[in-house]
């Protein structure tokens, strides 16, 4: 029928008697148990009493008579006989009460009886004890627990108990955890306790109209309580408030960064503004200043031209005097004038004016020379736009009659005005020209020195450095101590080429730090300090730690000889890596180099300017600094030999410019005019006396006559032409002084308004120039903006203040403040609070929340998931052993296998277990190796967000929930094995058949407490057993047990036991007599069960 296992009849631990006493409404039962042992009885009779009573004395299991489904039963009602009755007589026993359950044990390979037991004494419902004890070699008669004498009963305390006569020590008696293990080992089982008392409970009180599925998990699995929930809990909501608090930080800021836009948007508004406001008042005073300027040249201009109207005057004035005398005289000899007087008068004048002509032949050369010089100047002057065509042509044909006076005058002014300043730079380059000559003379007698100390071979170390050096050594001799004293880059022997100028830029002037013996470093120290050598540093060579040189970095490039330079090599750069690109460099930003002289240091990055650096490193610094001298030698003889030549220019300039006569006063701008002139009239007196020569005398002097009058209008017509052009000229000019005056005290007033202006805000002052500056170039007059303009701008910085102040208003609503610090004058508040925020706070509270974060997903997944996944993991190794017996007992024809499927909804949990364990179960290790993992942190979220949002939380922390079970059993029919699950049988199956595979299946989890071919208890407790089952099926399941070597307690009632009892070695009848209860061997008729 079924495969026992290895295991002989007479080697199991067999329990012999059952001795109750004070325990319900057993008084002092003594119960003989051979073997398997049916007890029946009416309800209330105690049958489930027995059975809490052995699984508590054997495993101190209080969860009583679960298949009676009584919940009132606790160990107080038991001791106390509750009979559940009303009133004062509803306990058996009042008062101190002491009870016993003890049983009975053979053991056959030890030959001898054993007695476990426990005693429990109550005091009171506050004071009570709970005992257990192990009695070897002892049977209950042994021992004295009670004593009857005429029905009375006493009952012993602990401290009076005695074995085989001996009272028993007070050390004999143990407390649960102690006494339960105790109790266990006694009976050869290696089991816990916990786990034991689990699987007898869970026998004796499954439910047999249980699916497959729910029994598993009721009646397989133990329970395993998740106590972390509560932690968990407790840190989410920190982890919430914490972000709680974050985000309403970076909203915060967020607004902050909006605020800082628009305080930025006002100031650049109100700099916008303020330049053009102060720009009004600059170009106030520059209109002032030029239209002085301007006035300045007006005056000259005219005074100019009123020197040339006077000097046409004088000319005029003789030309009139004349031109009148001729009149005169022609009036008065109209009919007696001798053609003899006429042609002398003509003659006379024709002399006069030509010794005019020869002295404006004079002035015309001097003139036509200022022509010369100025077309001189102008072949190497530059105007910059100074000057516009018409001004240079009029300048360059300055002796010609081409142009007017006036504008003659006007351009020499202006082009005076022009070449002085000109000049004035030009002297300003010379001096300059001539002080950098003198430079590069001295840096080439320095750079000749450092060729002739190269050339024999000697480094030229600064100066300091030089006579540093010296100090040490006299010093040191004088305590007469003989030592190298070296600059660091003197100890170097070899650089890589490639890596030099980076390195040695790099290096700087730790290059020249002094470097002696580790033993005189001390002595150094005093020599420096003791003479104050400033800038000058001594390696500290005792304290250098002896380190290798790290492969990859500067120091590798260095081939140093001397052990001191050498440590200090690589304590400067073993921390440098030399990096190919900036990719490479972003790796270390504690210390890395580029070729280039790109250099990463202390978490910052720069670039290094590699053309000022010297070599000083290595055995060829010398010939590289050689060549770099010979060639900084041709360069700076180059610049000397083409500054010598700017300066040779320049004097020529001013040589050229020094050569005009710059006074405008000197020169008749219009000589080439007045002479033409003369000489036309020159011309006209003569062709006059050839035709009076030629002219009878009265028609002669008539037309001498008519001749002298024209030609005194027309010189007196130019007389007063050129006195009223004089007069204007004065005018003008008068004005223009008085306005020239008045402009003195507009430049000052406009002045002193910018200066206030511009003093409180001179950051503004270059901007504005600029600005002016730029418009200046466009406009034709030094007022270059209006004040609409300004006006315009004005409106945008005030739109940008409402703006701003919306925004702060924003600010305080969101962080829930009264909004009443806005405006601009509250901008240093805002951007406090953004600093306080952004670089402090938010980052105080984002390190808190990451903080809560880890604290929380650690808890989780270290508390939590690792605590369900450990229990899954002892379930899968429990349905491991519990498959493993079952494929050595098989029912009948069948043999069963449990099936554990992960539930799809689970999914989460199952692969973040696995993600886990690549992790080697470690959160830390997961978070050090792989903080990228979006996808872990993902689920871990989910997952978390789900069973914390979950209402029945026993969903996810029971773990038994997290598979759905099944069994696969195995039939053999006629010769062919047949594959079923049990779960897809159950609808159509009888209560017998369903519940058959329960019972194999617990007793198969109960083997698992009890070791292979060991000598131990193999009790088993069934309550209501086999209450569907067959007769057939339970003669198969009795047998079943019996093959197994278990010894089973079936409690069952006196209807049901006529296809148990037939089948079970022995029964117990319990029978009730008023409140007591009596254990009789044996089955007693139906009406003996219960009487009064």
């Amino acid at each position: 029928m079924s495969k026992p296992i290895m295991l002989s009849e007479n080697s199991r631990k067999s329990a012999t008697k059952l001795l109750l006493v004070n325990w319900s409404r057993f008084s002092n039962v003594p119960i003989a148990l051979e073997g398997s042992t049916l007890f029946t009885g009416v309800n209330g009779s105690g049958k489930s009493t027995i059975l809490d009573a052995m699984t508590y004395m054997l495993t101190g299991n209080t969860q009583f008579n679960k298949a009676a489904l009584d919940r009132d039963r606790n160990v107080v009602s038991y001791v106390r006989g509750d009979t559940k009755s009303e009133g004062k007589n509803r306990f058996i026993r009042e008062g101190e009460v002491t009870s016993y359950i003890a049983m009975e044990f053979w053991a056959p390979l030890e030959n001898q009886y054993l007695v476990v037991g426990v005693c429990i004494e109550y005091v009171n419902e506050t004071s009570n004890t709970k005992k257990w004890f192990v009695f070897k070699d002892t049977r209950i008669d042994d021992c004295r627990f009670y004593t009857v004498k005429e029905k009375e009963v006493t009952v012993y305390p602990r401290h009076e108990l005695t074995v085989k006569g001996k009272k028993v020590p007070a050390g004999e008696f143990m407390n649960r955890d102690k006494g339960t293990e105790q109790v266990l080992r006694a009976l050869g089982l290696r089991c816990g306790v916990e786990k034991y008392r689990a699987k007898l409970v869970k026998m004796m009180a499954f439910n047999p109209e249980n699916n497959i599925d729910k029994f598993i998990q009721e009646c397989v699995l133990d329970e395993h309580p998740i106590r972390s929930m509560s932690d968990i809990r407790e840190h989410r909501n920190h982890y919430n408030e914490a972000k709680k608090v974050y985000e309403e930080l970076a909203n915060g800021k967020i607004q902050l960064e909006v605020v800082q836009s628009k305080i930025a948007d006002y100031e650049a508004s109100e700099r916008k503004y303020e330049v053009r406001r102060i720009l009004l008042l600059y170009q106030e005073t520059k209109w002032h200043q030029e239209h002085r300027v301007q006035l300045e040249e007006k005056i000259d201009v005219d005074k100019a031209k009123l020197h040339q109207l006077q000097s046409r005057l004088e000319d005029l004035t003789e030309k009139r005097k004349n031109a009148l005398d001729r009149k005169i005289n022609a009036e008065k000899n109209e009919l007696l004038c001798s053609i003899e007087e006429i042609t002398k008068s003509l003659e006379s004048s024709i002399s006069a004016i030509e010794k005019e002509i020869e002295k404006y032949e004079k002035a015309l050369e001097e003139l036509q020379l200022l022509e010369t010089r100025i077309r001189e100047i102008m072949d190497w002057f530059e105007t910059d736009g100074e000057l516009t065509d018409k001004d240079v042509a009029v300048i360059e044909t300055i002796a010609e009659t081409t142009f007017n006076v006036d504008e003659k005058v006007a351009v020499f002014i202006k082009f005076k005005n022009i070449v002085s300043e000109k000049k004035a730079n030009y002297q300003t380059d010379k001096v300059h020209i001539s002080d950098r000559i003198e430079e590069i003379k001295q840096e080439l007698e320095e750079i000749q020195e450092k060729i002739s100390r190269l050339e024999s071979d000697v480094l030229p170390f600064e100066k300091k450095y030089e006579g540093a050096k010296q100090i040490i050594k006299s010093e040191l001799a004088k305590l007469n101590i003989q030592t190298d004293v070296r600059l660091f880059a003197e100890l170097v022997q070899h650089v890589d080429k490639d890596w030099q100028l980076a390195i040695e830029t790099f290096l700087w002037k730790k290059r020249f730090d002094i470097v002696v013996d580790g033993q005189y470093c001390e002595q150094v120290m005093e020599i420096v300090h003791e003479h104050q050598l400033r800038d000058i540093k001594v390696v500290i060579t005792d304290k250098l730690p002896e380190t290798d040189i790290i492969q990859g970095s500067a120091a590798a490039m260095l081939d140093i000889p001397n052990e001191y330079g050498r440590r200090y090599a690589n304590y400067l750069l073993n921390g440098i890596h030399l990096c190919n690109d900036i990719q490479e460099l972003h790796k270390y930003p504690k210390g890395g180099l580029m070729i280039d002289g790109t250099l990463s240091k202390s978490f910052t990055m720069t670039c290094m300017n590699l053309q000022r650096t010297q070599i000083f490193m290595g055995h060829d610094a010398i010939k590289q600094q050689l060549r770099k001298a010979k060639s900084d030698k041709v360069v700076l003889e180059h610049e000397e030999n083409r500054l010598m030549e700017d300066l040779k220019i320049l004097s020529q300039y001013i040589a050229d410019i020094d050569a005009v006569n710059w006074d405008e006063t000197r020169y008749i701008f219009d000589i080439q005019k007045r002479i033409d002139e003369k000489k036309t009239e020159v011309q006209n007196k003569k062709i006059e006396l050839t035709k009076i020569e030629n002219t009878p005398g009265f028609a002669a002097a008539l037309q001498e006559k008519e001749s002298a009058d024209k030609e005194y209008k027309e010189v007196d017509g130019q007389f007063i032409n050129v006195n009223n052009c004089i007069s204007t000229c004065r005018e003008k000019i008068r004005d223009n002084e008085e306005k020239y005056d008045e402009s003195d005290q507009q430049i000052k007033k406009a002045k002193h308004e910018y200066d206030n202006a511009i003093l409180q805000r001179l950051e503004l002052r270059k901007e504005m120039v600029e600005l002016y500056d730029k418009l200046r170039i466009k406009s034709d007059s030094a007022r270059v903006m209006t004040t609409k303009n300004v006006e315009n701008v004005r409106g945008e910085k005030e739109s940008a203040i409402r703006i701003l102040e919306n925004e702060q208003r924003k600010y305080w609503h969101i962080i829930g403040q009264s909004d009443e610090k806005y405006g601009i004058g509250f901008i240093p508040l805002f951007r406090e609070q953004y600093r306080d925020i952004a670089n402090v706070k938010i980052e105080e509270a984002k390190q808190k929340l990451d903080e809560q974060q880890h604290v929380l997903e650690n808890a989780f997944m270290v508390d939590f998931v690792a605590e369900i996944n450990e229990a899954i993991r002892e379930a899968k190794e429990e349905i491991d052993e519990i498959n493993k017996a079952l494929k050595d007992i098989p029912f009948g024809k069948d043999t069963y296998q449990f099936k554990m499927l992960e539930k799809p909804d689970r999914m989460v949990f199952f692969n973040l277990c696995k993600k886990l364990e690549s992790y080697m179960n470690s959160m830390d290790v997961y978070r050090a190796m792989n903080q990228d993992d979006e996808e872990m942190e993902y689920n871990i979220r989910q997952f978390m967000d789900t069973i914390l949002e979950e209402e029945n939380e026993e969903e996810y922390t029971d773990y038994r929930k997290y598979f759905k079970y099944d069994m696969r059993i195995l039939s053999r029919q006629d010769g062919e094995e047949v594959l079923a699950d049990l779960s897809k049988k159950q609808g159509s199956a009888s209560n017998g058949e369903k519940q058959t595979p329960y019972f194999i299946i617990l007793a198969a989890s109960l083997l698992q407490c009890y070791p292979k071919n060991v000598s131990c208890a193999r009790l088993a407790f069934i309550d209501e057993a086999f209450s569907a089952l067959s007769r057939e099926r339970i003669e198969q399941m009795v047998k079943f047990f019996e093959d197994n070597k278990f010894q089973v307690i079936y409690a069952s009632p006196p209807e049901k036991i006529d296809s148990i009892g037939s089948h079970i070695n022995s029964t117990i009848s319990l029978c009730m007599k008023g409140k007591y209860t009596w254990a009789v061997e044996g089955l007693v008729k139906l009406d003996e069960f219960k009487t009064e």
